[in-house]
């Protein structure tokens, strides 16, 4: 729905932090390729001081979406990721500020440090609620993503959560439901068009869905997609 983040190891006397949000991901789904040529191109960038501390690759933490994305959707459906078009329906990274998360870790452990140290706090937005999301996709970057979807030409679109389906639905006519539901349809194909060009929609579930239902839903349409 939104783009993740190149993450850093942040580590210093004062605080550190496992996987630090420094920019966003080089592409959409990013499956963590040359991600320590890019920390450096970050470090040397922002011209990294070592009074700062320690700022290293954070291993399989980056691009963890980007290898489900590949293992767990495009693999079964024997599709290359070099010939997929992949976007994100809004275009900036946000942040989840709930008990333990990144948003808290840049709140109570970096800001200060920033302070203390003369550098910004960070300013990075909060995630909105998932109506919010939907409703700033179509409204703001709708055009973008109908766009997106004629200029690639690809004969088949995958939806991976709620709030891409959602966006879907309501940017393109056809016959595609408004959410996901947990019973036989999950991976049903639909048809639907954008501004007079057909594709067939595939909706499924997000690879960072941590549901077990869902988990195990979209386990048992793998076996079926892969004949195990």
């Amino acid at each position: 729905m939104y783009p993740s983040a190149l993450h850093i190891r942040w580590g210093h006397p004062e605080a550190s932090i496992a996987a630090l949000a420094v920019s966003e991901e080089p592409w959409p789904f990013w499956a963590g390729e040359d991600e320590a040529k890019l920390v450096e191109a970050w470090r040397q960038a922002v011209g990294w001081r070592n009074e700062w501390g320690t700022a290293t690759p954070v291993g399989r933490l980056n691009g963890s979406s980007g290898r489900a994305v590949i293992d767990r959707v495009l693999t079964p459906l024997g599709l290359d990721p070099a010939r997929v078009w992949t976007t994100d329906a809004l275009p900036f990274f946000h942040v989840h500020r709930a008990p333990g998360s990144q948003g808290e870790a840049m709140s109570t452990r970096y800001d200060p440090f920033a302070r203390a140290h003369g550098l910004p706090a960070h300013h990075l937005p909060d995630r909105p609620s998932t109506k919010e999301l939907i409703r700033r996709a179509v409204a703001e970057e709708g055009d973008r993503l109908i766009a997106e979807i004629r200029d690639a030409a690809a004969p088949l679109l995958i939806t991976l959560g709620n709030e891409a389906l959602a966006v879907a639905a309501q940017l393109l006519d056809g016959d595609l439901p408004e959410r996901l539901t947990p019973d036989g349809t999950y991976g049903r194909r639909h048809h639907a068009s954008a501004l007079r060009n057909d594709v067939e929609v595939l909706p499924l579930v997000h690879p960072g869905q941590r549901s077990a239902e869902w988990t195990g839903i979209h386990q048992r349409w793998l076996e079926r997609s892969t004949g195990r």
